[in-house]
């Protein structure tokens, strides 16, 4: 899917005079003609635009800088995507995938001062935070009680690798209780993870990345993408469990929301819920 995220130019604002979306996302996504003149004129907010290949204009979202979101105590030095949207028009052509599995980069390339990126999502909308986990966002909270019901905050360390060309797929001729998944970066595999699915818990017994895509962060991107995917796919899922048995992997697993699992007898064993 071939997007461009650049910065809102005048030139842009009738393409969203054109915008559409449907009620129900308007109670969760401001329309961009809505916000655009308060980003244009605050110095801590940018507006953006999700441009195709041919030049169509397709999406909208303002980056801001320190904000602070209500009942959510987050760092000072923060940047929060907010108004983030796909035109009603584009919708289910991969572009809010594409757009997700960007903005890690997009943002680290012009925000190079922030450590840290931020967003709230509607905590019914289980396609949005599903879409978000997979590009590498940990969920930190939900609350109950939001301004327009239920959400859920969404966390970024932008200090990380991010590969926005990289999916899983799973290998449908593995066997139970095998269970294996492909990393593939465009058309090509760019290694594998292996793993083992006994009662609903799925084990990692092996984790294999080319050579060549090594130092790219490929196998850190995997491992934040691999319980949304296992999610999607493997529906009697509920957890996943990977023993590290050599500390210097440890971040991999840990920068993807695995915690040390309480057992004295097993001071190396780690756990993430898949379901929640």
């Amino acid at each position: 899917m071939d997007i461009k995220i650049r910065e809102f130019t005048e030139a842009d604002r009738e393409h969203l005079k054109n915008y559409i979306l449907s009620e129900r996302q308007r109670v969760y996504s401001s329309m961009p003609l809505e916000v655009l003149d308060d980003a244009l004129k605050d110095k801590n907010r940018t507006a953006n635009v999700v441009v195709t290949d041919l030049g169509e204009v397709i999406g909208f979202f303002v980056l801001h800088k320190h904000y602070q979101h209500e009942g959510y105590d987050t760092p000072h030095e923060v940047v929060y995507v907010r108004s983030l949207s796909i035109n009603e028009k584009y919708q289910g052509n991969g572009y809010g995938t594409a757009v997700a599995q960007n903005l890690p980069v997009y943002v680290q390339e012009n925000f190079s001062a922030f450590d840290h990126l931020y967003l709230v999502v509607d905590g019914e909308n289980t396609g949005a935070w599903n879409l978000y986990e997979r590009a590498g966002f940990l969920h930190l909270a939900t609350k109950e009680e939001g301004p327009i019901g239920k959400e859920r905050l969404y966390y970024l360390d932008l200090n990380r690798s991010y590969v926005p060309n990289l999916r899983l797929e799973l290998d449908e001729e593995t066997l139970r209780p095998g269970v294996k998944l492909i990393l593939k970066r465009d058309d090509r595999e760019a290694g594998y993870i292996e793993a083992e699915l006994e009662e609903g818990v799925l084990d990692i017994k092996h984790i294999y990345v080319d050579e060549a895509d090594r130092e790219e962060g490929v196998a850190e991107s995997a491992m934040r993408q691999f319980a949304t995917v296992v999610r999607r796919k493997i529906n009697e899922v509920h957890t996943a469990t990977v023993t590290v048995s050599d500390p210097a992997f440890l971040s991999l697993f840990t920068n993807a929301g695995f915690v040390l699992i309480d057992d004295p007898e097993n001071t190396n064993r780690y756990v993430k819920l898949v379901r929640y």
